[in-house]
């Protein structure tokens, strides 16, 4: 619940300039906050009370190994008073390297672990005050963030949208969507990184990837298109929602009668699409020849994904 809350106001203080991603799994950061049209992610790790004391000040013990060291993210400390449907005013937004730097370390159960005392009620005179961010103001604690307030260019000439009758049904996109996610977990070490979903989806960005071991992010445009009698597929890419970075690609996911994933897949650097196209037919019989440098098995396509974008 206290996730939802919190997102809700992210999405509400960002007015419109974040997507809010939400892990496929657990392994300890919740939401992902990213700047629309560009992979500026910023990860929340979010902890919650529901009783503070009667001066309004809540305390925690995290196991060192519980929080993350990911360069730009942020721990998120929120109080969710009964009956348990808004927050309370104040929430401490405290990035993960002040709070490993700040926090005093104890043993507990025979475990080191960092201890937060925050004061929620009279924030004025805590030892993390310059954190404290009032829930109405996080559109200025947005603004701080470096690279938050950049101007996005929009990629090349913004043209209307091309409305195609033969394009990618909800139930295939999603279908697509999930084979590629468990795609990419398979050619994981387990444990090794999060994919995340963003809701509601605001750009191009289908699933974001974030490699725990370096701590990078990346992203991955799926489009899932089943092959036409004809032997031929429409790819196409909504204009007013993409961008170019060197960690985006676009996947084309090909899918054969029984909606079974073809023998190969197009894996697209996001860079090279304003050269090919955003609308275009490809025939595979005789494959188009300006995609044929972008075939990838698809047993192979969550390993090969993995590689261009983070390195072996």
């Amino acid at each position: 619940m206290a996730e939802d809350l919190l997102a809700v106001a992210f999405a509400a203080g960002a007015s419109g300039r974040a997507t809010i991603a939400r892990p496929l799994a657990d392994l300890g950061i919740d939401l992902y906050l990213r700047r629309r049209r560009t992979l500026l992610t910023v990860p929340v790790q979010v902890k919650s009370f529901n009783q503070l004391t009667q001066d309004g000040i809540a305390s925690l013990e995290l196991p060192i190994d519980a929080v993350s060291d990911h360069p730009n993210g942020y721990l998120a400390v929120v109080h969710l008073p009964a009956p348990f449907t808004q927050l309370y005013g104040t929430v401490f937004l405290i990035p993960f390297a002040e709070f490993r730097k700040r926090s005093p370390r104890a043993l507990s159960h025979g475990k080191e672990v960092f201890q937060f005392v925050g004061n929620f009620a009279d924030p004025g005179d805590d030892h993390w005050l310059e954190y404290a961010i009032p829930v109405d103001g996080l559109g200025s604690w947005f603004d701080a963030i470096p690279g938050w307030s950049n101007i996005v260019l929009p990629v090349g000439r913004e043209l209307g949208e091309v409305l195609i009758a033969h394009g990618e049904s909800p139930w295939r996109g999603d279908l697509g969507r999930l084979w590629v996610a468990g795609e990419i977990e398979r050619a994981a070490r387990a444990g090794a990184l999060v994919i995340a979903e963003d809701r509601p989806r605001l750009d191009t960005v289908t699933l974001l990837v974030h490699d725990l071991r370096k701590q990078q992010i990346a992203g991955v445009h799926v489009r899932t298109q089943k092959i036409t009698p004809a032997n031929t597929v429409h790819f196409e890419v909504s204009r007013s929602t993409f961008f170019v970075d060197e960690k985006l690609y676009v996947l084309v996911v090909l899918l054969t009668d029984d909606e079974r994933p073809h023998e190969f897949c197009l894996l697209i650097p996001s860079t090279d699409i304003p050269h090919l196209g955003y609308s275009e037919t490809i025939t595979f019989r005789h494959l188009t020849k300006r995609f044929a440098p972008y075939v990838v098995p698809s047993e192979q396509v969550g390993a090969v994904f993995l590689d261009k974008v983070f390195g072996s």
